[in-house]
Order: C-alpha cells, then structure tokens, then sequence
C-alpha cells in the first residue's frame, strides 16, 4: 500500500524543478531580499530575550520562548500584528504559519498580502487573502496560492477588542516560511528569479507541509482552488484515511496531530475539483488515489472527487451496464475523462420444467425491460398452471407464473377440441357471456305479445288447434240444423203433405 514512498521524493523535486525551474525558494531566510521585519511590540523573555518580528525567520520549528516571535503581555492592546516587507516585488506560492505549541493566544487572525507598503491602521481597507476564524486556530497553518499572488509585504493581524476577548492581544508566530520567487531582482537573487515559471496551474506542482509539532491540529489551505491529498510519509495508514476524510477535495480543511505524525510530509496539490453525480442505478464502490506507484482505495461519499482521483462504480443489483463507463478520471478543470454510465434493470434467467415444458424462444445473455419468452407443453401433456408467455417488467422480474404442464390422464387426442381455461379472471367471463347468451327475453314472448295486441301464432301446436276447433265448431253447427229438421221431414214422409 505504502510502497514507492522514495520514488514519489524523486517524482515530486522532477516536478517543481521542470515547473518552477528551480527557481522557488524560502524568501523569509534571504536576508538580501528581506527589507525589514516588524512587530506591534516585543515581548522580552526569560534571560532578557527579547523576542523579535526576525526570529520568525531562524529556522526553528519550535515551542521554546525565546525562538518565537511574541508581543508584549498587555492587557490594554486592541490589535496585536507581525509583518515582512521585502526589497522588490515578489511572487508568492505559500506561507507556511507554524505558531507556538501548546498556546491559542492567537485568536481569529488575519493575512494580508500587499503590493506596497502600508500601515496597519491601512489594512482595514484591504481584502485579507486568508481569515481563520477559530477562536483555538491550528498551531500549524499552510496556504497555498496555486497562481501565485503578487505581494511586497505580508501582515499577520490579530484584531479584536479587548472587551471581545478580556485580554490583550498576542501574536507568538514561531516560524514564518514565505516561499515564491522574485520580479526584477536586478542579481540581487538569482536563485529566485520567477522569469521561467510557469506556476499557472498548467501542470502539476505537488506541495508540502512538514508537520511540526506532535500534538494540536494543522490547517491546510488552497486559495481559490480545492485540496488534493497525494501522499504522508508515515506507515499508519488509518491516518492518512482520517487526513483524506478531512480535506480531501475541500478548499480549507483542519485535522489532528499525532507523535507519529511530527515531522512527517503531507503531500498535496490545489486543483480545481470534479464533484461526484449521482447516476441512475449505480452505487460508489471507491475512489482511488494514485501517487508514483502509491495507491488508496477507500470508501467515499457522493460529495466530491478531487484532481488525479478516479472514480469507481458499479451497477446495482439486477442492473448491467449498457453504456458509459464504471470508472471514471478527474481531470484539470473539474472535468471528467469517461462517458456518464448507463445502467439499466435485467431479468434473471427464468425457470421452467424441462421434462415437461418446451422453451420456443431463445436463450439471450441479459433480459432487459420488455423481453419476452414464451413456452409449450411437451407432446400428451397440458398446462395445469402458470403462464405460457412471460415478460420482463421494470422491477426486474418476469410476469405471470412458472408454467406447470402435466401428463394427460385420457387421450390427449379427446382433449384437442376443449377448451380448458386455467385462468379464474377469463373464467369469470366466459361465464358472464354464456349468462348473457342464455338469458330469456319476456319482453319477445307470445304470452307477453298477446297481452298487447293481436297477433298471428306461427306454433304448430296453436295451428293445430284452431283447425281441430273450427271444424268441430261447423260440424256442430251443421248437426244442430239438421237434427231440428228431422221431426218435419219425418211428417212429411209418414203423412204427406199437409193440406191447407
């Protein structure tokens, strides 16, 4: 995990030697460059060591009195102030604050950085390039300008009131590294001459910090740009998680120290920053961090992925990529390299009997939204239960039921003209149609029509008895008149005709 740490030395003095040209260098420590150093008042230590604006720039990262810079214990100081001025104009990268151990009497402070000279009481017109805003600020504090920022002075300024706070004000500024180069230096300083560099975030410049002190906590900051954690030389990679965790892809971050961690490198570069989308179907897996053959693996959220970070992910469950990319890189700009990923739900292999069921359509490696399949029952056999045609739905699943065939008790033969229905809801209506079908109409019932008007009766059984009733009905009649004409004619035969 932690291999390659000397390689990533080589590969960071490569980086800033072709960046820089080598040309970077502390400009607190050159004394031909520093114009004067100032302070709001001087404290006077143990022994009569008085502690100087200079003793910020001896080169000792240190808690002891007498290498600090201080100002004077006073109760009734408004504003508390250290200051460099520099004899030309210079460009300015970092400024690398390392305060007193073990002491926060430097509450809520500012940095300027100015292209002139100007006094104090100035500064509440200017825009600090930096505000710490805690009232227990780091004892460490590094901050970077990725562009560089021009600048002729550099102000640290505490300023709060004394009924804000209940004391005077401090600044116990233990050691001040201001690195960058300088303009028009005329050989006053040829090593820092910033006529070649390039510092315009066109290529990569890993910067460092050297933690300082093995307690308290250290503040990393990128001027306009985001944090890029590259690597620590430490062998505890629980704290570099927890480093990552805190800054990594965030413009201004703060963690803890720890006895390990004293006087290790933390790596690092400002960027612009890739923020992590959310996609459709997919679940972050990890982002991976290289570094010189140095990788991370770790867990992270949604929230951002910074530069030279990559980007993994998969899809969830049931879904296939069918476009894009699962891994994708962070490039300069906050641009990713990779197509957004496209993932869309499958249907697991479905299921069937094969010593009863015959499957019709092919077999297809995935099963997307909509496909189908349909199946047959083997020759003497029949569905029982389940579907024949199954298809895949949005959720993943497939429709309907397993289909369930089974062997013909008789003849399948006799069977080929019923027709079985196994589902209840076409069963329903089937059985409502032949109710319809069935249903007696009254209303076209002779009985009904008769009621009503008079009407010809096509039944043969009404035909019949009309003819039957109107032929007795004539005979009758016929009957009655002749038999009332037998006794006459009988008279008339036995006597003759009357006489009148």
């Amino acid at each position: 995990m932690f291999r390659g740490i000397k390689h990533t030395s080589i590969l960071l003095a490569i980086l800033l030697c072709r960046t820089l040209n080598c040309q970077l260098c502390n400009l607190g420590n050159l004394k031909s460059h520093r114009y004067n150093t100032s302070i709001s008042s001087v404290y006077v230590g143990t022994g009569d060591v008085p502690l100087t604006a200079d003793k910020a720039f001896n080169g000792q990262y240190s808690n002891y009195l007498s290498q600090c810079a201080g100002t004077k214990q006073d109760l009734w100081n408004k504003t508390a102030w250290w200051q460099v001025t520099f004899k030309s104009l210079s460009m300015i990268f970092k400024i690398n604050l390392i305060f007193r151990e073990g002491y926060s009497r430097h509450e809520k402070y500012y940095v300027f950085i100015t292209n002139g000279t100007v006094s104090r009481e100035e500064l509440n017109a200017l825009n600090p390039v930096y505000h710490d805003e805690h009232v227990k600020p780091s004892y460490q504090n590094t901050i970077v300008f990725p562009g560089g920022h021009y600048g002729l002075q550099v102000y640290i300024l505490v300023n709060r009131t004394v009924s804000d706070a209940g004391h005077g004000k401090y600044v116990e500024l233990c050691e001040a590294e201001v690195y960058g180069c300088v303009h028009a230096t005329n050989g006053i300083v040829p090593n820092c001459n910033c006529s070649n560099t390039t510092m315009d975030n066109k290529h990569l410049v890993l910067w460092d910090s050297r933690i300082a002190f093995g307690n308290g906590t250290v503040t990393l900051h990128c001027y306009k740009y985001y944090l890029s954690i590259m690597n620590l030389t430490s062998q505890t990679e629980s704290e570099l998680v927890s480093i990552l965790e805190a800054c990594d892809g965030r413009q201004h971050c703060t963690f803890p120290t720890s006895r390990k961690l004293k006087q290790n490198l933390i790596r690092f570069n400002c960027t612009d920053r890739c923020t992590n989308k959310a996609y459709n179907n997919t679940i972050p897996v990890s982002q991976l961090m290289t570094d010189s053959d140095i990788s991370y693996n770790l867990k992270v959220s949604n929230n951002f992925t910074a530069f030279l970070k990559s980007r993994k992910l998969n899809c969830a469950e049931r879904h296939v990529l069918t476009n894009g990319n699962l891994t994708l890189q962070c490039q300069r700009k906050g641009q990713w390299i990779g197509k957004a990923p496209v993932c869309n739900v499958t249907c697991q292999e479905p299921t069937h009997e094969n010593s009863t069921t015959i499957r019709q359509s092919a077999p297809s490696p995935k099963y997307f939204v909509d496909h189908i399949i349909s199946y047959a029952c083997r020759k003497n056999h029949r569905l029982e239960k389940g579907n024949l045609t199954r298809v895949c739905n949005e959720s993943g699943d497939w429709t309907g039921d397993q289909p369930v065939c089974k062997r013909c008790k008789c003849p399948c033969e006799r069977l080929k003209s019923q027709n079985f229905i196994t589902d209840p809801q076409v069963l329903q209506n089937r059985i409502k149609e032949m109710e319809k079908e069935l249903k007696i109409n009254e209303k076209a019932l002779s009985t009904t029509v008769r009621k009503k008007t008079c009407a010809k009766d096509e039944r043969k059984s009404a035909k019949g008895i009309g003819s039957v009733l109107g032929i007795g009905i004539i005979v009758f009649v016929v009957s009655i008149i002749v038999c009332s004409d037998i006794p006459m004619l009988y008279r008339h035969i036995r006597y003759g005709p009357e006489s009148s």
